[in-house]
């Protein structure tokens, strides 16, 4: 059955209910490292995008969004949005990631602004080391190219 009907709002699901909906392992854990990396509690929130309607979790991290997560059954789609500043200095990451995840960059043209959404089905370790890697790469401190007076 689909999520967005066994779960319609206001009624959101708790991380059970949602685990045990996904059945992958994988999906826990992506949410247990976001959780302990990030010491961040996952927020429900419910949409009617088209992306993924109904229920979603998405995770922040010091006042910025790291990631959302797009529940299936079976299965789920993790989405990144990498800002247009960052876009640019992402490249060289993005080339020693996997097939799939180069190929989700390649076909993600950036926005006006310069910001890349990468929609990533992580259907394989592989994919959550990705996303992993990402994310991490995201949330790293970045110094600024100006020169100390």
């Amino acid at each position: 059955m689909n999520w967005n009907a066994i779960y319609e709002a206001p009624e959101a699901p708790d991380a059970a209910v949602l685990s045990a909906f996904v059945s992958n392992p994988l999906w826990d854990a992506l949410t247990a490292w976001l959780e302990e990396t990030y010491g961040c509690r996952p927020v429900m929130a419910h949409s009617r995008c088209a992306m993924g309607p109904g229920w979603n979790v998405k995770y922040r991290a010091g006042g910025a969004a790291l990631c959302t997560l797009y529940p299936t059954a079976g299965a789920f789609t993790c989405l990144v949005v990498v800002g247009g500043r960052l876009a640019a200095e992402c490249e060289t990451l993005i080339s020693t990631l996997s097939p799939y995840t180069r190929s989700v960059w390649a076909d993600s043209p950036p926005t006006s602004s310069g910001t890349r959404w990468l929609s990533l089905e992580v259907g394989s370790p592989e994919v959550l080391e990705d996303v992993k890697v990402l994310l991490s790469w995201k949330k790293a401190p970045r110094h600024s190219n100006r020169n100390s007076r």
